[in-house]
C-alpha cells in the first residue's frame, strides 16, 4: 500500500484559513448588528429606517461570504463560488414563495366571505 507523501496541511484550500479574517469578520459583523439593532430599537429617529437595516443585513452578508467563507474567483475556490452562485437564486426564489405562501395564507384559508 502506497503512502502519499504530499502535507496535508500545504493543500491549497487548507491553507486558505486565516484567523485574522475570521476575527476580522466577527468584529465586523458584531458592528453591524450592533447598529442594526440601535436603528430598530430608535427607527423613528432614523429616516428610512428598513433601508438602513436592509443596507446593513446586505453588508453583513457580503462580509461573511468574503472573510468566512472565503468565497472568491481564484483557482482554488472557482467551483465553491460558482456553485454558491447557482445557489443563491434558488434560495430567494424559495424564500420569496414562502413569504408570498404566507402573506395571501389568511385570504385562502378563512372563509369568511360565507358567513352570514
Amino acid at each position: 500500500m502506497a503512502h502519499d507523501a504530499h502535507d496535508p496541511l500545504q493543500h491549497p484550500e487548507v491553507r486558505l484559513v486565516n484567523g485574522r479574517a475570521y476575527i476580522a469578520a466577527f468584529i465586523v459583523a458584531t458592528a453591524l448588528m450592533t447598529a442594526a439593532l440601535a436603528v430598530a430599537l430608535h427607527g423613528s429617529a432614523v429616516p428610512h429606517a428598513m433601508l438602513v437595516l436592509s443596507g446593513a443585513a446586505a453588508l453583513a452578508i457580503a462580509v461573511q461570504i468574503v472573510f468566512l467563507l472565503q468565497l472568491d474567483f481564484s483557482s482554488t475556490q472557482i467551483w465553491t463560488t460558482v456553485s454558491f452562485l447557482l445557489a443563491a437564486p434558488l434560495f430567494v426564489i424559495a424564500v420569496g414563495l414562502s413569504m408570498w405562501m404566507f402573506h395571501s395564507l389568511d385570504a385562502r384559508t378563512m372563509l369568511m366571505n360565507l358567513m352570514p
